[in-house]
């Protein structure tokens, strides 16, 4: 008796056979594509195997449907992601890569923000600033971390490009998860009268007072410091003594 290929391999196969077809060169982006009945018989497979596989690579963002026009190639390379995996591992080789990743962008952001927050904007990174002080006065670390992070994320969506939220994004479970280590060694990071509170709300007061310049260096200070911060409290070198990882 011949073997019945399971439906799922067949859409597995026809996928990918049409992605290489449209990686190497066979179509041009705004091409159309024959019908799904048409490719269908050219595959032999059904039409319900190659309607799952003409869906797979309309979520992969290579094709895409003109209602009453037909399939059309939406593009002729892969799509690239930027991520970060976490890592239960908090050694600060791990950890200040993303810390200098940050220096790189939240930098601009604040500025943006300073220049660009509305009220609205403005209001919710000071209800996340008051969060993160009412969350460190009763000695709640999850919530003075997760307050933190969104204070940061809030100011990204206050520069107006939806860029910059969407790379913070990339590692918000980063931060979350590490940083929490290095907070866990370092208890003053939890008073309202620690360095980290009195930076945020030095950066806050930058932006809402639309100080381009001092939001800037508040951002780079805060950042730099809590670089600092955390190569003591994960017992590393000085932090001009830390080497990256490579």
């Amino acid at each position: 008796m011949q073997k019945i290929e399971p439906l799922q391999n067949l859409t597995d196969r026809v996928a990918e056979a049409l992605r290489n077809d449209i990686f190497g060169g066979s179509y041009e982006v705004g091409e159309g594509l024959q019908s799904e009945a048409e490719m269908a018989k050219n595959f032999g497979v059904s039409r319900t195997v190659m309607r799952e596989a003409v869906s797979r690579l309309k979520a992969d963002g290579l094709l895409v449907s003109k209602q009453g026009a037909g399939i059309f190639v939406r593009a002729i390379q892969p799509k690239v992601t930027f991520q970060i995996e976490s890592t239960l591992d908090a050694g600060v080789e791990n950890i200040l890569p993303i810390v200098e990743l940050r220096l790189g962008f939240e930098v601009e952001a604040a500025g943006l923000a300073a220049l660009r927050a509305t009220p609205e904007q403005l209001a919710d990174i000071r209800s996340a600033l008051e969060v993160m002080t009412a969350a460190g006065a009763r000695g709640d670390l999850k919530g003075a971390i997760e307050a933190d992070v969104d204070f940061h994320h809030k100011i990204c969506v206050a520069t107006g490009n939806p860029y910059y939220p969407q790379l913070f994004d990339t590692f918000r479970n980063f931060l979350l998860e590490n940083i929490k280590v290095s907070r866990d060694r370092s208890a003053r990071h939890l008073t309202n009268g620690g360095p980290a509170h009195s930076e945020h709300a030095a950066l806050f007061e930058a932006i809402s007072t639309g100080d381009e310049v001092a939001a800037r260096a508040s951002a780079r200070s805060h950042i730099e410091n809590t670089r600092t911060r955390l190569v003591r409290s994960l017992g590393s070198p000085q932090p001009d003594q830390v080497q990256l990882r490579r």
